[in-house]
């Protein structure tokens, strides 16, 4: 390699102090693109956190699309000001930014989950006292706003002990989904139907009936080669197999249920969408997958559809949802 050959990001982006003079005097005149150069230098040269804010500000209000979506992330971080962040997502996304509808979705469900210090000290009062639907509001919290899932599940695990549908409902699913204890899943969910979440009873069939035997060698390359060649059925199957049995639902079993889903098999695409609307940052994609398995004839995927379309506009009727 030429030693002369910028190997990091701080060498690529880095300045001669007559450029940085240069490019300064270019951005306080106007130029939006100086401005952004000069944010790259603070970020990745001079990791300079209080000039990188100034310049992406200054590269923002020029109309610098990058620039809007940047800032909008960054005041949508831990629910620092979860307005202006939508203000700049919105810019972005009128600028054409690729990203930034899907941002804007996500800022707008944290804002509907977003809590004051104080509202969020007095619902931990009363969930601790056993309030479940206090419980399940502060897993919201954590999940749509501060994206700190370890929070999220003890939160909803708490609700869910105390009898909460909605909490009992997506702790099924988050046990179903990581493939580790389909028996507690099994429970979960039998306990949101006996409480009257609509969902439940399709989520119980399914997790009952992943009591299937592993696949021999042959019958997997089999199925392998099948998807391959765009067979959706046989990427659904092979998703399910990777994930209850490999236990590999984040690798082999999420690509196989994606490609599954994008074959157009329904249910793949109405379970993709559940696992997209549990992460909590991805509303905008489960919705879409969700309407995907609505149009192939899902008969739940309407009612899934709404339930994320809600966390989306934040609908205050929604009962634990």
């Amino acid at each position: 390699m030429d030693k002369d050959t910028p190997t990091s990001s701080g060498q690529i982006y880095s300045l001669g102090e007559q450029e940085r003079a240069e490019l300064e005097k270019k951005a306080e005149a106007g130029d939006a693109e100086a401005a952004f150069r000069l944010v790259q230098y603070h970020t990745f040269t001079q990791n300079n956190e209080a000039q990188r804010e100034r310049w992406l500000l200054v590269a923002a209000r020029l109309g610098h699309r990058t620039a809007q979506h940047n800032l909008a992330v960054d005041l949508s971080r831990d629910g620092k000001d979860l307005a202006g962040a939508a203000h700049w997502a919105a810019e972005a996304r009128k600028g054409g930014d690729p990203g930034a509808e899907r941002l804007l979705v996500e800022i707008e469900a944290a804002r509907a989950a977003m809590l004051t210090p104080e509202a969020q000290a007095e619902l931990a009062a009363k969930a601790q006292a056993g309030d479940a639907g206090a419980a399940f509001r502060l897993s919201r919290y954590f999940n749509y706003v501060l994206q700190d899932r370890g929070a999220e599940r003890r939160w909803r695990k708490l609700a869910a002990e105390g009898g909460q549908p909605a909490a009992q409902y997506e702790l099924a699913v988050d046990l179903y989904r990581n493939g580790k204890d389909l028996a507690q899943a099994a429970h979960w969910a039998a306990e949101a139907r006996r409480n009257g979440d609509a969902d439940a009873a399709r989520l119980l069939r399914e997790i009952e009936a992943l009591q299937s035997p592993a696949l021999t060698p042959d019958q997997e390359a089999a199925l392998v080669a099948k998807a391959e060649a765009g067979d959706a059925e046989a990427a659904f199957r092979l998703s399910k197999y990777y994930h209850f049995v490999h236990q590999d639902g984040r690798v082999r079993g999420r690509r196989w249920l994606v490609r599954a889903a994008e074959g157009g098999q329904a249910t793949a695409q109405y379970d993709l969408a559940t696992v997209l609307q549990l992460d909590g940052n991805a509303l905008a994609e489960a919705a879409r997958w969700a309407a995907e398995a609505r149009k192939n004839g899902d008969a739940d995927a309407g009612r899934l559809l709404q339930r994320i379309e809600a966390l989306r506009s934040g609908a205050p009727g929604q009962p634990g949802r």
